[in-house]
């Protein structure tokens, strides 16, 4: 073979060989390009759900601060709803200041008329606790008749018409101790229902020996006056011997309950000792008693 058909040979060589790569190099731009589209794509996607993220952020901080506010406001009503139940209940409560609610009191089997039950009570009132001409607006029972002919007679609410008998019946209720018949203030059902989860309270500080009532409904508790005092302070629950004495003593954290039943304490601090009542006498001699100690 010649030379000249060996140079022909390769160029027709080299011409395809460069086809081929040209074909190759080809498609490999339009895959480069297709891929560079899909990136595009992909970038305004991403950018797209980026700002729709950032949308919803934006939303969820706007959601939160309306639910904070919601809340402060449902906040607000609760509170606002909770004080109106308790002005409401203590006005129930102030419209049965002069009642009292009366367990235990033996009850007809059938038919006992209000007239029957408010005598029954002026005879309670008249033999067990010394009290004669008491003057009763009302006195009826409460509850389903039907409970009449079991072994528990229905409670008495008894509406005095003078708020100092209501208070000297409450004063010698003590009087009726081992009778089965107990006298309580008439309250509301809530006021009752948060004085019945104090009675556990009640119960385990008078087993401690310490003084317990209540105030309405907030339970007190405070320690008994203490041996060395007792000369000159009346037992806890027993009226003082100065003449127009209507207040409270307190030694510590004790306190003794005045006739009226009223509580006038205006000191609670422990070893402070003070009255605030009508006698300017007996401030003065437990003045002295204070310094004596």
């Amino acid at each position: 073979m010649d030379l000249d058909a060996v140079k022909v040979l390769l160029e027709s060589q080299e011409r395809t060989f460069r086809s081929a790569l040209e074909l190759v190099v080809e498609q490999w731009k339009e895959r480069i390009r297709l891929v560079e589209g899909k990136m595009t794509d992909l970038t305004k996607s991403l950018e797209f759900s980026q700002a729709e993220i950032l949308d919803l952020e934006n939303n969820e901080k706007v959601l939160q601060k309306l639910n904070k506010d919601k809340q402060v406001a449902v906040e607000e009503l609760q509170s606002r709803v909770a004080e109106l139940n308790h002005r409401l209940n203590y006005q129930e409560d102030y419209t049965r200041r002069n009642n009292l609610r009366i367990s235990g009191l033996k009850e007809q089997p059938v038919g006992e008329t209000w007239e029957q039950t408010a005598v029954n009570v002026s005879k309670i009132l008249e033999d067990k606790l010394q009290l004669p001409s008491v003057n009763l607006e009302r006195a009826h029972r409460v509850g389903p008749a039907a409970a009449a002919a079991s072994s528990h007679p229905r409670a008495v609410v008894v509406r005095f018409k003078n708020f100092s008998d209501r208070e000297a019946a409450i004063r010698n209720a003590s009087k009726l101790k081992g009778t089965g018949i107990y006298i309580n203030e008439d309250l509301c059902p809530a006021s009752l229902e948060i004085k019945k989860k104090q009675f556990p309270l009640m119960k385990k500080a008078r087993e401690d020996g310490k003084i317990a009532f209540f105030r309405h409904t907030r339970l007190i508790i405070r320690e008994r006056i203490d041996q060395r005092s007792s000369s000159s302070v009346p037992a806890a629950g027993s009226p003082h011997v100065g003449a127009g004495f209507s207040g409270w003593v307190a030694h510590g954290d004790s306190t003794v309950r005045p006739p009226d039943g009223t509580e006038r304490v205006s000191s609670e601090t422990t070893g402070d000792r003070r009255v605030s009542g009508d006698s300017t006498g007996c401030q003065q001699r437990v003045l002295r008693d204070r310094k004596k100690t």
